[in-house]
C-alpha cells in the first residue's frame, strides 16, 4: 500500500468507529481489519494517527480519537460522492493527497 492508501484507510476507520463517541486503537485496528481484511500495523496506526492529528483531521481526548469538523467535513463530502466503502476509502486517498502531500513521512 501507498502512504496515502494508509492514511486514508486509518482515517476511514478512525471516522466509522467514533461515530457514537471516541474510539481507543484497538477498535480502529479492529475496524479498519474490516475494512481491508488486514491488521495495520503499530507503525501504521501511529503514523498515520499522528498526520491526522497534526493536519486537524482527528482529535484525541486522553486514548479516544474522534473526528473534528474539518474530518468530518471531509467525510462528508466524500460520501456524497460515493456511499460504497471501498470507493469511499479511494475518494479519501486522493482528497488527503491534496492536504499536504510533502509532510506525510515516507514508508508507513
Amino acid at each position: 500500500m501507498t502512504d496515502f492508501q494508509t492514511v486514508s484507510w486509518i482515517f476511514l476507520a478512525t471516522a466509522l468507529s467514533s461515530q457514537e463517541c471516541g474510539a481507543n486503537v484497538a477498535a480502529i485496528s479492529e475496524l479498519a481489519d474490516g475494512i481491508n481484511h488486514a491488521v495495520p500495523t503499530q507503525k501504521e496506526l501511529q503514523v498515520s494517527l499522528k498526520w491526522l492529528l497534526i493536519k486537524g483531521l482527528i482529535r484525541k481526548d486522553q486514548s479516544k480519537y474522534s473526528l473534528t469538523d474539518q474530518g468530518n467535513e471531509l467525510i462528508q463530502q466524500a460520501e456524497k460522492r460515493s456511499n460504497i466503502l471501498l470507493k469511499l476509502w479511494e475518494i479519501l486517498e486522493a482528497d488527503l493527497k491534496t492536504i499536504d502531500e510533502k509532510t506525510l513521512p515516507n514508508n508507513i
